[in-house]
């Protein structure tokens, strides 16, 4: 996404509440997912890429205050249209609120069961022959917001088995490491919940140590998060894998 093609319309005087919330979402998908998002300013068109895949989106133009994305085109990586499976999912979201990167992972989960690989993460997404068959699970969630007090107490309460930190605010950032059904079982339980996103991005069949030890921890800043992962075993490395999952890197 450009900045000539964001700002010349959210710069201006006559800014709206609605805009500058569109602005901040933009901002957002952009920081998430690195020149894979697109905005023309005059259309209010929005589109998401990946290899092949295309989601095409335009916007009300109060949104997000009012209205929801209509679908002008959604195709996956053999161009087969998705567009039938993309319009239950968003007829289901709630107007007034920021959905595009709801959108964007409904998109993906469709991309992936319609015979794409993982959109998020392929190099680390675990066979089903391997998840099997390994031990121990390492899983790392984005969320676009990590805020209700119900939510995060129940990140914060897996099987005791489990160890891992949790990120509150926008975004929320969320790791867990352990026994492989116990990681499982409590990604399941999250997911259960009513989230606006909710993307794993890194999953693999290890175990990682923190410097806190094993216990789960809500921490401030993904500073703090990294700073916990560096200390513990294999550190440097782990840490730039949670450094890319999360966008940073």
């Amino acid at each position: 996404m450009s900045d000539d093609s964001r700002y010349s319309l959210f710069d201006d005087w006559h800014v709206t509440p609605a805009q500058q919330r569109l602005e901040s979402e933009l901002s957002l998908l952009e920081a998430m997912y690195h020149n894979q998002t697109q905005f023309d300013v005059r259309t209010y068109d929005f589109k998401f890429v990946d290899r092949t895949a295309l989601l095409h989106l335009r916007l009300p133009e109060k949104y997000p205050e009012e209205g929801l994305p209509e679908i002008i085109e959604a195709r996956g990586l053999s161009k087969d249209d998705a567009r039938d499976k993309i319009k239950p999912v968003i007829a289901t979201l709630r107007e007034g609120e920021e959905v595009l990167d709801a959108v964007i992972e409904a998109f993906q989960s469709i991309v992936a069961e319609t015979g794409g690989s993982s959109l998020l993460a392929p190099d680390n997404e675990p066979s089903n022959d391997a998840a099997a068959t390994e031990a121990n699970k390492t899983v790392i969630i984005w969320l676009h917001h990590l805020l209700a007090l119900t939510k995060r107490k129940l990140a914060l309460s897996p099987a005791p088995s489990i160890a891992g930190m949790t990120k509150p605010g926008y975004p929320g950032v969320m790791i867990f490491t352990g026994p492989a059904n116990a990681v499982k079982d409590h990604v399941s339980a999250l997911k259960t919940e009513n989230w606006q996103a909710f993307q794993v991005r890194y999953e693999a069949e290890e175990l990682w140590t923190f410097g806190h030890g094993m216990s789960v921890r809500e921490v401030e800043t993904i500073a703090e998060v990294a700073k916990a992962i560096e200390a513990g075993n294999e550190g440097v490395l782990r840490k730039e894998s949670f450094l890319k999952a999360v966008g940073i890197k």
